[in-house]
């Protein structure tokens, strides 16, 4: 198996223990932001769509676009892994753990969304189940999990650009 074949799987497995074992953020006692309490909330999203872009002062089609970015976010790890046999799917699903890993570093450390900064708070808040369930490391302003898919992102990325025999 050849490196580039590797480093797809890899950065797929980073990518999804990133997303459902890992936080990416705290929030209080007991209450994290986590690709899993993402995927509770998206009934609740969908449901009250107009209730969540009034509160975020901005169009509903807008909260439609970003809420279907983030559910393919949540689904790019199985399709990195499924990478191995194409490099088109690895690089353009590798994009999105990437990207979302960099917005979160940036809304960490900058304030240059305002207040659509409050997205990533209304998709992907929740509580830890036993209080210890999405596992939360805290590095710094962000956890772990945020480094993780920002990782297998990177590999998904590298993987595009090496040998597959």
């Amino acid at each position: 198996m050849g490196a580039g074949k590797v480093f797809a799987f890899l950065g797929g497995l980073l990518t999804l223990v990133g997303t459902y074992v890992f936080a990416f953020y705290p929030w209080g006692t007991g209450e994290v932001g986590s690709g899993i309490s993402f995927a509770m909330n998206i009934p609740d999203l969908f449901t009250n769509a107009d209730t969540y872009a009034a509160s975020l002062t901005t169009q509903v089609w807008l909260f439609y676009i970003y809420l279907v970015i983030f559910i393919i976010f949540l689904a790019s790890g199985v399709l990195q892994m499924l990478s191995i046999q194409s490099r088109a799917v690895g690089f353009i699903f590798s994009l999105f753990p990437l990207g979302v890993g960099v917005m979160f570093i940036m809304l960490a450390y900058t304030d240059f969304l305002g207040v659509k900064a409050a997205f990533f708070d209304s998709f992907f808040h929740g509580e830890q189940f036993g209080g210890f369930y999405p596992i939360l490391v805290n590095l710094g302003d962000l956890a772990l999990g945020v480094y993780l898919i920002l990782a297998g992102g990177v590999l998904g990325v590298l993987s595009v650009f090496m040998e597959r025999d």
